[in-house]
């Protein structure tokens, strides 16, 4: 893989939580000195906020679609 998408997925890992006790304190450790780290971390859970916005948002619409069909005839 290459690294960009192996520093990516560890990113990742890192945000979901689904990283080994050893290799969190690595990435954590990391994040301590390393700024660029800190932007991507922060980018990502800005870019993750964003889809967990929309994706209510959606769901929003299709319940209230849901309850006018069902209730405002």
């Amino acid at each position: 893989m290459r690294p960009q998408l192996e520093h990516l997925q560890l990113l990742e890992n890192y945000l979901h939580q689904h990283l080994p006790e050893e290799q969190r304190q690595d990435v954590e450790i990391r994040l301590l000195w390393d700024k660029e780290w800190q932007q991507n971390v922060s980018s990502q859970q800005v870019a993750y906020e964003a889809i967990r916005c929309e994706g209510r948002k959606q769901l929003r619409k299709e319940l209230e679609a849901i309850h006018t069909r069902l209730f405002c005839k």
